[in-house]
């Protein structure tokens, strides 16, 4: 049911109507007076209007043309009822905006059926007016996502690899307009800008991921890592998207290029952390097992020697007590530096926690090398240590197991390398003790055919 309101000053006319369309199952009201329309309107605003054409204060055209004027009355859908005949009349109602026309008096068949069609027609208008008005959301709503984002965001055409639409992301790093990108190849302006497309660096335009795609229709994905003129590493990701298309024709490609550096850099500091002490920056306990459990492996291929040093500094809880917990860890970061410095490239020195520190010496195949390590870094750490305004006097004590004589498995050479600390600091600490005994070692070293500096008696480690 719908309710339509009848605009004519001749009272029979409308006694006429309404009983018509009451008839049919319509709501119908009148109004003989049209000055007073607009008011009518707003109070109450119907499905349609029959209006006819010849009032003496305001003629129906004139109504009409105001009607269409109003953003809030132009979709009422309006047919002009007149008994003129005149065509040229009719063309004006039309052109003013009338959806029909009739004439009187007024026939019940023509009057239901041209009613039928102007609702009908008003619903089909009102349907795709609220779809286009949910298409230019989504549009606006879609707008403003794709503008928004870091993301550069590409529409190409599959034929020649043409910029169809952008977002604004490629437009502030290209640092040019929109026409000056729009309709122009991808690779003009890709072309020798890795962290946008690595690939369209190379000079071959086919070579690059979206011709991939089109050509195997299938998505493309590649994250790369490029140096660019400022020399900071950078890591993109490279999405390619062929877009379905019709038989017959090439097709469009999406297009994103996402700097993912950021991302990158996260997962390798927490990766970093996973595995290094987070005061001193050394490697911890884990990556320390895993280091030596590689480098115990190595030596049995290449039929070398591996040391596991253990460390302890001498009363460090009494400098912790007196001066904090704070000094202390000022006081364990310079300890970790100055062993690391004392190591080879290929060895391994680790915090375990505390003050308990660990290194391991590789590619050994001789002992000179722990010897001179272990020396230097004893008196390295006996140096003066500047703490703030302290200056503090620390030594340590070390435990050393040698592979293969102290074991020939990890956890048997920790154990070794700690019976060995436990020995240097029952004897006086600030000293190094080896798990193998003298006799031991020379006897390694005959092994491996070369003089032990261990046994030489002027040696700081000999005898022990």
């Amino acid at each position: 049911m719908a309710t339509i309101l009848v605009v004519d000053d001749d009272s029979q006319a409308v006694e006429q109507v309404v009983p018509l369309l009451e008839q049919v199952g319509h709501q119908a009201d009148f109004l003989l007076e049209a000055p007073y329309l607009f008011q009518r309107l707003a109070a109450d605003r119907p499905d349609l209007i029959l209006l006819d054409v010849n009032m003496p204060e305001v003629d129906g055209l004139t109504l009409l043309g105001r009607l269409m004027a109003a953003d809030e009355f132009r979709d009422i859908p309006v047919i002009m009822v007149t008994a003129e005949r005149d065509e040229q009349l009719i063309a004006r109602c039309f052109d003013a905006g009338a959806v029909d026309f009739l004439g009187k008096p007024v026939r019940a068949v023509e009057l239901q059926s041209r009613i039928k069609i102007a609702l009908a027609t008003r619903a089909h208008i009102l349907e795709i007016s609220r779809q286009r008005d949910i298409l230019e959301r989504a549009r606006m709503f879609n707008e403003t996502v794709v503008n928004a984002m870091e993301d550069v965001i590409v529409l190409l055409d599959g034929a020649d690899l043409t910029i169809l639409e952008t977002n604004q992301a490629l437009l502030d790093r290209l640092a040019a307009p929109r026409d000056g990108v729009v309709g122009h190849r991808c690779h003009d302006w890709l072309a020798g800008r890795p962290t946008l497309c690595p690939r369209c660096a190379d000079a071959d335009p086919p070579r690059c991921l979206p011709a991939t795609a089109l050509q195997q229709q299938t998505n493309q994905v590649e994250e790369r890592m490029e140096f660019p003129e400022d020399g900071r590493r950078t890591f993109t990701k490279i999405m390619t998207v062929p877009i379905a298309r019709p038989p017959g024709t090439t097709g469009q490609v999406l297009f994103v290029s996402r700097d993912v550096t950021a991302r990158r850099e996260a997962e390798e500091r927490l990766k970093h952390l996973a595995f290094h002490d987070s005061l001193t920056g050394l490697p911890n306990r884990q990556l320390f097992r895993d280091r030596l459990e590689q480098a115990l492996a190595q030596a049995r291929r290449r039929r070398q020697l591996v040391a596991v040093i253990g460390f302890d500094l001498d009363r460090f809880k009494q400098i912790n007590d007196t001066l904090g917990h704070a000094m202390g860890d000022l006081l364990l970061q310079q300890v970790g530096r100055r062993l690391q410095a004392c190591v080879r490239e290929s060895d391994t020195v680790a915090r375990l926690g505390g003050d308990e520190f660990t290194a391991i010496l590789t590619n050994l195949t001789d002992l000179s090398p722990v010897e001179r390590i272990s020396t230097k870094m004893l008196k390295s750490l006996a140096r003066k240590h500047q703490l703030e305004e302290h200056r503090l006097t620390v030594t340590c004590s070390m435990g050393i197991s040698l592979f293969p004589i102290d074991g020939e498995d990890q956890d048997s050479l920790t154990r070794a390398a700690d019976r060995a600390l436990y020995r240097a600091k029952s004897q006086g600490r600030n000293n190094i003790q080896f798990a193998a005994s003298p006799q031991q070692r020379t006897h390694l070293q005959s092994l491996i055919g070369t003089t032990d500096p261990l046994g030489d008696p002027s040696s700081p480690l000999a005898g022990n």
